[in-house]
């Protein structure tokens, strides 16, 4: 489980990533990122999200976000919803 709350933009993007890299070592099964106290999110933000998606995806690992209503609301604008697993 990562636990996100803030905002994720260009200046905490870094520091989420280091985070996403931190919980593959090691390897898990199945991977939860709880955005519920996330209250904005940017573009960097966004590509952060899809990237661990991608990787998920590549390893075969089970990953579910547990997003906001704003988070929500931005994957469903952007269509991300439809690409990213939401729970």
């Amino acid at each position: 489980m990562i636990a996100v709350s803030g905002e994720i933009d260009l200046v905490t993007r870094e520091f989420l990533e280091a985070e996403f890299r931190q919980a593959f070592d090691p390897r898990p099964n199945n991977v939860v990122v709880d955005l519920s106290d996330v209250d904005f999110c940017d573009t960097s933000g966004l590509s952060a999200l899809v990237g661990l998606n991608t990787r998920c995806v590549a390893d075969r690992i089970a990953l579910r976000f547990l997003p906001s209503a704003t988070i929500r609301r931005l994957l469903r604008r952007t269509g991300l919803s439809d690409l990213l697993p939401i729970g």
